[in-house]
Parts: C-alpha cells; structure tokens; sequence
C-alpha cells in the first residue's frame, strides 16, 4: 500500500505529526488527497507514564488512557490509519521508502522516525544512532539529524531527535515536523491553526 508519509512510532511525537498532518487535508488543497499511516509497536513510554504538568490534559492521567484519548483523537481524521505492528526495515528505492514490517510492506514518499530514546532497531541505512547526551539518565540514545532531517524526507521526531524527554516537548517536534512537511509541499510557511468556524 502507498502512503505519503509513514510514522514510525505512535508516542507523543508520532502522535503531534499525524494528528497536525490529518487535520491538513480539510483546509488546504494541496493536502486534501494525502494518505498516511502510523505503525507502532505499542512499545510507547506512554504505556507507563502518568501526566501532571502537560497543559491541556488532566492532570494525573495515565498514559495507557491518555493513548485511548489520542487514538480516538486520530478517527477524527480518516486520512491517518493505526496500524499495531512493528516496523523491521526501511530502504529507499527511487524516490520513494519501502517499509518492511513483521506483517508486510509498505510504501512512502516521506518518513518520519518517532521511535523514542531507549533503542532504534530497525535497519535503515544513513542513520546513525548516538548517545544522548541531553537527558539525565544513561543509555539512552538519539538519531543524529539536521532540524530534524537525516537524509532527504526521511525525518526523526520527537525523543529520537534530541529533544528533552517531556511530553509537550515530544509532541511539539513531532507537530514541528509535520508542519515542516506541509511547508515543503506548499512551497511556503504553512501551519494548521485550530480556530472558531
């Protein structure tokens, strides 16, 4: 199957990408026919978080409920599918990638890595994998990128990118680099406001 852009990982960078690339397709023209695809290994750190200091979700909220919130968040959104299954290789052929999963293939004009900071096991040639040296805790890694580009529509979002290991942060790049996507397609500054109807 074609998509335009694959998300690797549905964390809260994976999610600020789809969620900011979905809402598109209804306000701009150039968007409206653009398919994408989130594959997660359900791996997230959300899974054992609890949230208190993200403005705008309830304090105290687990992250298992909170992905239960965003997933139903993403069917607002048709051109976004959730897939559950994990992502083994990434090639470029031509102009396009070629994600192998442990369930199939698919294909993609643009990439985006939001795969957090404990490990990245998938085979992708040119990316290089760091010690991450801008959190407290040892062991951890990230993908060594240029504002959030590693080669040429293959991005990183989010924990894997660098950022500091907070959920507004994560969720913020990941709504980054989607909104760095649709500025390329546009040939311009282009952001998805949510504003009253």
């Amino acid at each position: 199957m074609k998509y335009d852009v694959v998300i690797i990982g549905a964390g809260a960078a994976g999610f600020g990408c789809a969620l900011h690339l979905g809402s598109a397709n209804a306000k701009f023209d150039f968007a409206k026919d653009k398919k994408y695809l989130m594959l997660d290994d359900n791996k997230s750190d959300l899974n054992v978080g609890r949230y208190f200091n993200v403005a705008g979700i309830e304090s105290g909220i687990n992250g298992v409920d909170l992905l239960v919130k965003l997933k139903n968040q993403l069917k607002n959104f048709p051109s976004v599918e959730l897939k559950v299954e994990k992502a083994i290789k990434i090639e470029k052929v031509g102009d396009e990638f070629i994600i192998n999963s442990e369930n199939g293939s698919y294909s993609a004009n643009i990439v985006v890595l939001a795969t957090g900071l404990h490990k990245f096991d998938i085979e992708c040639n040119g990316v290089k994998v760091l010690d991450n040296s801008f959190v407290p805790k040892p062991n951890l890694i990230y993908l060594e990128n240029k504002n959030n580009l590693i080669l040429p529509n293959l991005y990183v979002a989010g924990l894997a990118s660098g950022v500091p290991t907070m959920f507004a942060c994560a969720s913020g790049d990941g709504t980054k680099v989607a909104c760095d996507i649709l500025s390329n397609w546009a040939g311009k500054i282009v952001v998805v406001h949510d504003v009253k109807a």
